[in-house]
């Protein structure tokens, strides 16, 4: 099968009919050109309601990202707040979220090349 986006589909469509407008006597099998009328306003009605949508969720997703911005800089304040109140090295900051003092890895230096 071929792949297509839905504007190109649309414009051989529209090709389609314009021709077949022209040429009336024009059959294809049992389908008529009022059927082939019928699904392309289908398909066009159906790509504006996906556009609109489309429109309606990226403005979600912005507002949603907002709000995502603004949590994540208050867990980051909280587990500064807890790590300043009880210790970089204490269970409430671990259990904040962060890496205790004592847990994290200490820095190995690189080997020097000869």
């Amino acid at each position: 099968m071929r792949s297509f986006t839905t504007a190109d589909l649309l414009a051989d469509a529209n090709k389609i009919l314009d021709t077949w407008m022209a040429n009336p006597s024009f059959t294809l099998g049992t389908i008529t050109l009022a059927d082939f009328q019928a699904a392309v306003t289908a398909l066009q009605q159906a790509d504006a309601t996906v556009e609109t949508r489309r429109t309606e969720l990226t403005g979600l997703m912005d507002a949603r990202d907002d709000h995502a911005a603004k949590v994540s800089d208050l867990v980051t304040r909280a587990r500064s707040g807890f790590r300043a109140a009880f210790g970089a090295n204490s269970a409430q900051y671990e259990q904040a979220g962060g890496t205790r003092a004592s847990e994290r890895k200490r820095p190995t230096r690189a080997a020097k090349a000869s």
